[in-house]
């Protein structure tokens, strides 16, 4: 049987107490089979000592005094499902996640051209020596979460390529920075991948290649800009690493979806915006201001003005400033636009502006080439048929 020994200190004159606890069930101290020194609140345990496995902490328990000094470096890789904090927004690419459609619905498959074209909004799309299709497609499940997204689909087979694009409208962010950039991408050809275009350099970075496998994977791909980086843009489809033709088979396919550009270098998860923002953000370049609908087929869009009497001038205060100096669109409809009031109505089949007269926040139209018009009179402008559309781009 083992000894307990308590030894008194030949030099120290306190008294060492030691006390029951006031308890009537019987205590073990079990000491371990080792020599040391027992730990107190102020002792430190040595790096090499902490092995194993860490219990759950109670976090709740955890007050703020004990959480002091400065957080080591921890890798990027390793931090997920986190929100910046007071760093502003990290996603450069807007409608990333295809919730602005303001064109059309393009639900149905709607054949590309050679030429690239707005679509979804900020996005151009195109087909190279193929034919292909462009769909909206909404609600789909995207690693486990619920968004639109944007197919591509090859209708015939050739060397050639099917590709989406951004221009990224700032540049100065990204001179001399190191930037990453991601998306999920489901596809049946491993010639889909994701490219940034340095327009002033010249310089082309591909992403990884996705499998081809049929199931969406996560691409993704790291730059450092160079000093004369110049225009960004991001291009995503089936094509060559440096934007090229590649072997496409007719049905071969490229749908996307949480598309992002940040600065760093790790692909994060994806910022998610408001609807209400990420429309905003696309107004700056595109904006609808009148466009009949099911719930509405005779849309008001402006006040007009008798200026004089072959001429109404209309006003009307964008949703958003534009970008840069517009271009009004006008869909040429018999009779379908009307100038009214309670005694007369004027109808044109299309509309015109001057644009030496216009800021980035409002335009000034004008319905001419009509007869007995009251100068200093007031009108209601209306669109009257299912193909009018007014509207003005800004795009890159």
């Amino acid at each position: 049987m083992s000894d307990i020994k308590i030894q008194p200190s030949a030099t120290g004159s306190g008294t060492v107490t030691i006390t029951a606890p006031t308890t009537n069930t019987a205590r073990v101290i079990t000491l371990p089979d080792s020599a040391g020194t027992l730990l107190d609140e102020n002792s430190s345990v040595p790096s090499a000592n902490l092995t194993g496995t860490v219990v759950d902490a109670r976090i709740s328990a955890l007050t703020a005094s004990k959480l002091t000094g400065d957080l080591p470096a921890i890798s990027g890789v390793n931090v997920t499902n986190v929100h910046a904090v007071n760093s502003g927004r990290k996603n450069w690419i807007i409608n990333g996640d295809f919730q602005v459609s303001q064109r059309a619905a393009f639900t149905s498959a709607t054949a590309l051209t050679t030429s690239s074209v707005y679509h979804l909004d900020r996005f151009k799309s195109k087909h190279n020596n193929i034919s292909g299709t462009v769909t909206h497609k909404l609600a789909q499940t995207v690693d486990g979460k619920v968004t639109n997204t944007m197919l591509l689909t090859a209708t015939a087979g050739n060397s050639g390529r099917v590709e989406g694009v951004q221009q990224i409208e700032a540049t100065q962010p990204f001179v001399s920075q190191t930037i990453t950039f991601s998306a999920w991408v489901k596809s049946n050809s491993a010639s889909s991948r994701l490219i940034i275009h340095q327009d002033g350099a010249n310089i082309q970075t591909s992403s990884n290649q996705h499998t081809g496998g049929g199931a969406f994977e996560l691409l993704k791909g790291t730059v450092t800009c160079a000093a004369n980086s110049g225009n960004l843009y991001l291009y995503a489809g089936i094509q060559a690493a440096g934007t090229g033709n590649v072997a496409i088979a007719n049905g071969h396919y490229f749908e996307m979806a949480f598309v992002q550009l940040e600065l760093g270098s790790v692909a994060t998860n994806f910022e998610h915006r408001s609807f209400g923002e990420e429309l905003h953000l696309c107004q700056r370049y595109y904006e609808i201001i009148a466009k009949p609908t099911a719930a509405d087929d005779s849309p008001y869009f402006g006040i007009g003005h008798g200026v004089k009497t072959d001429q109404i001038n209309w006003y009307y205060d964008f949703k958003a400033e534009k970008r840069a100096p517009f271009t009004l669109i006008v869909n040429t409809v018999t009779n379908g636009y009307y100038g009214k009031n309670h005694s007369s109505e004027f109808n044109k089949n299309t509309l015109g502006v001057t644009m030496g007269h216009q800021s980035l926040h409002s335009i000034m139209g004008y319905m001419t080439n009509i007869s007995g018009v009251a100068e200093q009179s007031t009108w209601t402008m209306q669109c009257n048929g299912a193909g009018c559309l007014i509207a003005v781009s800004a795009e890159l």
